[in-house]
């Protein structure tokens, strides 16, 4: 079985970022490392 690295950009997605989150783990164990990249968001995306 492969595995992947999952890299989300993020800037200003507070109301998006947990869906987001919750659909990459929902691909399985395909996926082993999921990091998000904020770039200064100014509400509480992360």
């Amino acid at each position: 079985m492969s595995n992947v690295a999952v890299i989300i950009p993020c800037y200003n997605v507070e109301g998006y970022i947990f869906e987001c989150l919750d659909s990459v783990k929902k691909q399985g164990d395909i996926v082993s490392e999921i990091y998000c990249v904020d770039n200064n968001s100014t509400d509480d995306t992360l």
